[in-house]
């Protein structure tokens, strides 16, 4: 049963058409319900860039802006958009090769085209067994379909579903210049004098292992001397231990039990308002640059930037994101970025945001920092944290703190080159710099390496220097206890805008009252609490702390005042303030309100990526 001689095209045309329609209906409603995204998060486009990393060639470096702008798939003309890029790249895969299966019978060459269409539609998102098996079905009913009609039947059927489909597609085409113009932000005009603003987060960083904070090694010269030109806070509280939910709340000043950012499966609800969607909004130019998987745009992050680069240094990470050296190309495409600005004719305020992996383990700093702490070293420890255990001598123990701290003076120095640029294109003095980190590290100080394990100190008490040169006073350390999601407010109260003052010390707050007045009285202790996946959670008071698993309830209590290191279990903590530590958790905890999220869609690539740091099983 060969098709008939009039389908010569027309047969390979209308086949590849209708498997187009399936190959995008697949994509969309895998991006719906993931909660949106972007047209580069469409599956099909995810597994032509994972064929073209494979052939290092990165897609996206030359990608148009609209292909990393995020899309509404409540607003119509964006779903066509959506719709519209994976059909056409569905039918530029599956036409080349209907037309070398035009001479085989109709149900053979349905069946064998409806293998790849099935990968096109599941962009390859499941395990190859399972992708290859759910294939080989599909092909079988198809032909199993398909075989029982005639040819001219079959033709017939799939003329009026490639009718449909080419005036669908034909719609969506219009409806494409609608789509990138709608997704341009509707800003007001900056107000005159605004002031620029900086925000760095450096991973992993401890605020104990930085020089300015009474560290003995010199590993953070420029930090020290942005610390002595503006203010640092003693006490920071991040409110997890791992990369995602902590930077999730840097941008929304939400904690995690409200964002809801939780788990690495999870991306932010859509309606939640951002630092840079609010600056975008109001005339800013906004920018970020990053260095690690957890802040790719999949999650939410790239929501408010005119550019968000979350992927020429992600693929520079990929897998060995371990391994990788970055800081130096997050510097540079920062500094190009200054300049490009400094340079246009539209002189925009900034918002740019830089986030550095490198202090991230494993520590293998350049050679000349992973000498700079400890060059007498002629042991065996290496900077790779598998490594880090119970046990181990002492000697190879504190070789690889020295590798830490060789990575915090690696960083360090690149951001000296940002300072340094800002200084020359003279945009320093109308700059809010602001400068954390999203969690710490741990080095057995609680028998754990690294982070996402614990709610200690250690891996929760983060820096926070802030400079705005004729606004922040200079050379002063504020005492107290604020937290991560205190510093959103504070960057848009210092930049001019309008901040709401909750009455209660939980939510979000702005401390830049604290950071202008001449000498403030009070410097409050803002209780922080803390999340790790939503399996223990923690409250912290300033003189007090407690740790509850919320699997097995078993609880920890510190009093931080006798015991700083959080040694001393229970013991050290009287009865009644154990009482009212579990009173003020409980509260919380059934006071937050977590956001509606959705489900991240991650491929196998970012999957692997996370399981390489750790994050994943």
């Amino acid at each position: 049963m060969a098709a008939p001689r009039a389908s010569v095209l027309t047969w390979p045309f209308s086949t590849s058409i209708t498997l187009s329609l399936f190959s995008a209906a697949g994509n969309l409603i895998a991006l719906a319900g993931a909660g949106g995204g972007r047209v580069r998060d469409l599956r099909i486009m995810r597994l032509v860039r994972r064929i073209a990393d494979q052939l290092d060639w990165n897609l996206l470096a030359g990608a148009p802006s609209w292909v990393h702008a995020e899309r509404d798939l409540k607003s119509v003309s964006e779903c066509a958009l959506l719709f519209l890029c994976a059909a056409i790249a569905s039918f530029l895969v599956l036409f080349p090769m209907a037309i070398l299966l035009r001479k085989l019978r109709p149900a053979i060459s349905m069946a064998i085209l409806s293998v790849p269409a099935f990968v096109l539609a599941m962009g390859g998102m499941l395990s190859p067994a399972m992708n290859a098996a759910v294939s080989l079905l599909a092909a079988a009913v198809v032909f199993a379909l398909v075989s029982r009609v005639s040819a001219e039947s079959v033709h017939r059927s799939l003329s009026r579903v490639a009718l449909a489909g080419i005036v669908l597609i034909v719609a969506s085409l219009a409806a494409f210049p609608f789509a990138i113009q709608k997704n341009e932000v509707q800003r007001h005009v900056a107000r005159a004098g605004a002031p620029n603003i900086l925000l760095i987060s450096i991973d992993s960083l401890r605020a104990d292992h930085l020089h300015s904070y009474g560290y003995p090694r010199r590993t953070s010269p420029n930090l020290d001397a942005l610390a002595a030109e503006g203010t640092s806070f003693e006490t920071v509280i991040s409110p997890t231990s791992w990369t995602l939910p902590a930077h999730m709340t840097l941008m929304t000043s939400l904690p995690p039990e409200e964002h809801g950012v939780i788990t690495n499966r999870k991306r932010l609800a859509r309606g939640i308002d951002t630092l840079p969607l609010r600056l975008q909004r109001s005339g800013y130019a906004t920018a970020g640059f990053v260095s690690a998987t957890y802040l790719d745009g999949l999650y939410g992050f790239s929501r408010g930037f005119d550019d968000y680069d979350d992927y020429t240094l992600l693929r520079v990470a990929g897998e060995k994101s371990r391994a990788a050296i970055t800081s130096h190309l997050v510097a540079q495409r920062a500094i190009n970025w200054l300049q490009k600005q400094s340079a246009s004719r539209e002189r925009r305020p900034f918002f740019l945001f830089l986030h550095f992996f490198d202090v991230h383990y494993n520590y293998n700093p350049p050679q000349q920092y992973a000498r700079m702490f400890d060059a007498a070293y002629a042991g065996r420890a290496t900077g790779d944290v598998d490594s880090v255990r119970q046990g181990m001598p002492s000697r190879d123990l504190n070789h690889v703190i020295a590798l830490y701290d060789g990575e915090i003076a690696w960083v360090d120095s690149n951001i000296g080159r940002i300072l340094d640029t800002l200084r020359r294109l003279g945009v320093d003095k109308n700059t809010i710099v602001v400068i954390t980190a999203d969690h710490g590290e741990e080095f057995l100080e609680h028998g754990q390496a690294a982070h996402y394990k614990t709610l200690y100190d250690e891996v929760l008490r983060v820096p926070l220097l802030v400079r705005y040169p004729g606004h922040v006073a200079p050379g002063r350390r504020l005492q107290g206890q604020v937290r991560l999601m205190d510093v959103a407010p504070t960057v848009l109260t210092l930049a001019g805008f309008q901040v709401s003052h909750p009455g209660a010390g939980a939510e979000a707050r702005s401390l830049a009252c604290l950071l202008t007045s001449p000498s403030p009285r009070h410097v409050p202790v803002l209780p922080a609490f803390g999340d790790l996946r939503g399996e223990v959670a923690s409250v912290r008071t300033g003189d007090a702390k407690l740790i509850r698993n919320l699997r097995t309830h078993k609880e920890e209590f510190y009093n931080l005042d006798k015991d700083p290191g959080e040694r001393m279990n229970i013991d050290a903590v009287e009865q009644g303030e154990r009482n009212q530590l579990r009173l003020i958790l409980d509260r919380w905890r059934s006071s937050a309100t977590s956001s509606s999220t959705a489900e991240a869609d991650l491929d196998d690539e970012e999957k692997a990526s996370l399981k390489s740091l750790g994050y994943m099983q």
